[in-house]
């Protein structure tokens, strides 16, 4: 679905409006563990950045890609804190528009008004106001671009086995529609990999590919939705792995999560959803 002036005309009314909302943060100092994720002056090097990615006991947590956008803004704009609130309020932007895009392209009724509940809705003042949670926008910005891409790669098929029973210029729209559905699947991988690099937390992307499939069409195909979707499973398994590994070895502790009986982590669970819930209507 094409976009038309009057979409990015709404876009940067919105982006506007969220800058100014967010204006408290925009000179807010640190909080709590910020000064343990900006960039420690032992790493401010290029050796630094080497470190970031290839030693795993360098930094607080394994988010190489992280880290990476926390050394180069120190390069740039050094220790200013307004720096750091302003990247991450771009980022938040940058995840709204994403937000309006898939609701566009799914055909969603009301999305601007989604969009626009997202963009000013106080349960994301936390990931936008503080410096720590850049994961949550960095990787939701690639999590939110992979899934763009992604439902664009699940179209192109459709079109090309429309135009594969047509008649008309058969081959050179075959051709065209395979490019692109390789394109964009390729594109969804690699952003799909650069947000697992940011924040692991977007492992279950790929089950909600399902979920969003499954509620277009009415039901799940094994060659259609969950073979194409393998891959994506497989790096969030990795990405999973790995993160379980550094958090019980690489920063030396374990996690108490793991300490809870099944019975004690699905009642947690339950709890999380209705207290999301509960945030989500009434912050």
């Amino acid at each position: 679905m094409s976009w038309t002036k009057r979409d990015w005309f709404f876009c940067l009314i919105l982006a506007v409006v969220t800058m100014l909302a967010y204006q408290p943060a925009w000179h807010g100092g640190l909080l709590w563990d910020d000064d343990n994720c900006t960039t420690p002056p032992e790493l401010r090097t290029l050796d630094g950045l080497r470190r970031i990615w290839f030693v795993p006991r360098a930094i607080a947590q394994y988010y190489p890609l992280l880290y990476s956008s926390y050394w180069i803004q120190q390069r740039l704009l050094g220790d200013s804190t307004t720096g750091y609130h302003l990247v991450n309020l771009l980022l938040h932007i940058g995840c709204v528009v994403l937000v309006l895009k898939i609701l566009r392209f799914l055909r969603v009724p009301g999305a601007e008004l989604a969009a626009m509940i997202f963009a000013l809705h106080p349960v994301n003042v936390e990931t936008v106001a503080w410096i720590a949670e850049r994961k949550n926008a960095l990787s939701g910005i690639f999590a939110l671009a992979a899934t763009l891409f992604y439902l664009k790669f699940d179209e192109s098929r459709d079109l090309e086995v429309a135009s594969r029973d047509s008649s008309t210029s058969f081959h050179s729209a075959r051709n065209d529609k395979t490019h692109r559905s390789r394109r964009s699947y390729a594109l969804a991988i690699g952003l799909f990999l650069l947000g697992l690099l940011s924040k692991t937390a977007i492992v279950t992307l790929p089950l909600a590919w399902l979920v969003i499939f499954w509620w277009k069409r009415g039901a799940i195909s094994w060659r259609r939705d969950i073979v194409p979707s393998i891959p994506f499973f497989f790096l969030a398994a990795v990405a999973g792995l790995v993160t379980r590994w550094f958090e019980n070895t690489g920063i030396g502790y374990k996690a108490t999560i793991l300490d809870l009986s099944l019975l004690d982590r699905c009642l947690i669970a339950g709890r999380a959803f209705w207290f999301q819930l509960g945030n989500l209507l009434c912050p």
